[in-house]
């Protein structure tokens, strides 16, 4: 029985010295992880003893870069990387690292494949590599941007896209009209621009942004509201394309003309907006479908003329 004790004090005494051990092995990794992970990032400890780094609203381990510059220790949106599509062909072929969240998206980062081009300009170094990055919102992967390593990724689609729009510079049109300055109630007015751009494109990097003219309306500043007309650039064309018939004189108006109250009539342009990275077609998620140009006016007054009959001969 004594026998029995001695046994059995010998196994809890074992065990307390593995747990201790144990424990002091598991705070020793604790340590270490902690020394790791800088806030705001918190300790994630796995019952084996594993840990690692996550950051409330975002993922990864501070401190630690994707290929391209993005910080997926940075708070930000995730995306749930146990959704991110397959990547299939030559993309998956020549993935260097991914799947790896960048906002809401999921991304891959691949070395140059054909077609594919190598991002433009030279390398910054002997040792520099050609890098893709492609993104998917669920569904297939699109190229999004290119760079070489050894130096910054480029700005972002969205960011080039801004730029490009930046560098457009839509003509401000000059709005005429027939009678010039001067018309009567119940008569037809014609209305045109002339200056105005049909077509202007700007570039940043690789991305070139081009407004196309798409809609022109005139308002004739009587508070009836705007109506679309075509593109109309000469009086020919307004007399079949863009005309008015005012109701009432412009004794109300806010402009002038010779001293005598007048309508301030206006034209808008507006221009849809597209984008091609190396000539071909991309959609910019985020960025303006469309542009104005600056928009015009003219003052024109308005009289009522009445007839007077005395006599008949």
């Amino acid at each position: 029985m004594l026998s029995r004790s001695r046994h059995l004090i010998a196994v809890i005494s074992g065990l307390a010295v593995f747990f201790a051990a144990t424990l002091v092995a598991l705070s020793a990794t604790a340590a270490r992880a902690d020394d790791d992970c800088d806030p705001p990032a918190v300790l994630d400890m796995q019952p084996d003893g594993t840990f690692s780094c996550t950051i409330p609203g975002g993922t990864g381990n501070p401190g630690s870069e994707t290929p391209g510059g993005e910080d997926p220790g940075a708070p930000q949106p995730s995306c749930d990387l146990a959704a991110a599509p397959a990547p299939t062909g030559q993309v998956a072929e020549s993935i260097i690292d991914g799947p790896y969240c960048v906002g809401e998206r999921f991304c891959v980062t691949t070395s140059v494949f054909v077609p594919m081009a190598n991002p433009p300009g030279e390398p910054p170094n002997e040792d520099s590599e050609g890098r893709l990055r492609f993104c998917s919102s669920g569904l297939e992967y699109q190229w999004e941007s290119a760079w070489w390593t050894g130096e910054e990724e480029p700005p972002t689609l969205l960011e080039r896209a801004r730029t490009a729009i930046g560098q457009i510079d839509l003509a401000t049109p000059t709005l005429r009209t027939s009678p010039s300055g001067r018309t009567l109630v119940r008569v037809d007015t014609w209305f045109w621009a002339t200056g105005a751009s049909t077509s202007e494109s700007g570039s940043a990097f690789d991305l070139v942004a081009t407004a196309t003219f798409a809609s022109m309306s005139v308002d004739p500043g009587d508070g009836s509201g705007a109506f679309s007309c075509p593109l109309t650039t000469t009086s020919d064309a307004a007399a079949s394309d863009c005309r008015y018939r005012y109701r009432r004189a412009s004794l109300g108006g806010g402009a002038t003309v010779d001293g005598r109250p007048a309508y301030r009539a206006s034209v808008r342009l507006v221009y849809d907006l597209s984008f091609t990275v190396g000539g071909t077609p991309v959609v910019v998620p985020g960025a303006p479908t469309t542009l104005e140009a600056p928009v015009a006016t003219a003052p024109i007054r308005v009289d009522e003329v009445q007839s007077i009959v005395t006599g008949v001969s």
